[in-house]
């Protein structure tokens, strides 16, 4: 068990890492190649825990004064322990004094967990996109969330 402790910006160096992480926590993964491309394009983070354990990451896409969320994951070892709560808590504090306005995510429908933080947390639903993510036998809604910052 590791705490969370920091983000800290994701490099070249936790590529594999990542994508290893990414296989195994997500149904349709993303490819080296979609991680390569968001650190050239985007504002990336690992969850970093107390021991320097990485344990998660998280892919922002800057637009204007929004942050839009792209990918989270927690690594399987470390979920269910408050990690993802404490680090989107850790975003949220680092953006606070910042120019972007708002943070935008989508989830699942099926991820009550996952929605269940984001609201804890101070997100609000805004709406749905229909059949937006793949599913083993089918599509499924993703629930459109947004916070103030």
């Amino acid at each position: 068990m590791s705490r969370f402790d920091c983000l800290r910006l994701m490099d070249e160096t936790d590529l594999d890492w990542a994508v290893s992480v990414e296989q195994r926590v997500h149904l349709v993964p993303w490819s080296k190649k979609g991680f390569e491309q968001a650190l050239a394009d985007s504002v990336s983070f690992v969850m970093q825990g107390a021991d320097n354990r990485a344990l998660g990451y998280m892919i922002l896409l800057p637009v204007l004064d929004e942050l839009h969320l792209l990918n989270l994951a927690v690594d399987s070892d470390y979920q269910g322990q408050g990690v993802a709560k404490a680090a989107m808590q850790a975003l949220i504090k680092r953006f606070d004094e910042s120019d972007y306005q708002t943070l935008l995510l989508e989830v699942r429908e099926s991820n009550k967990i996952a929605r269940h933080i984001y609201q804890k947390i101070g997100f609000q639903q805004d709406g749905m996109r229909k059949n937006y993510y793949q599913t083993s036998t089918g599509r499924e809604h993703a629930v459109l969330m947004s916070l103030k910052l």
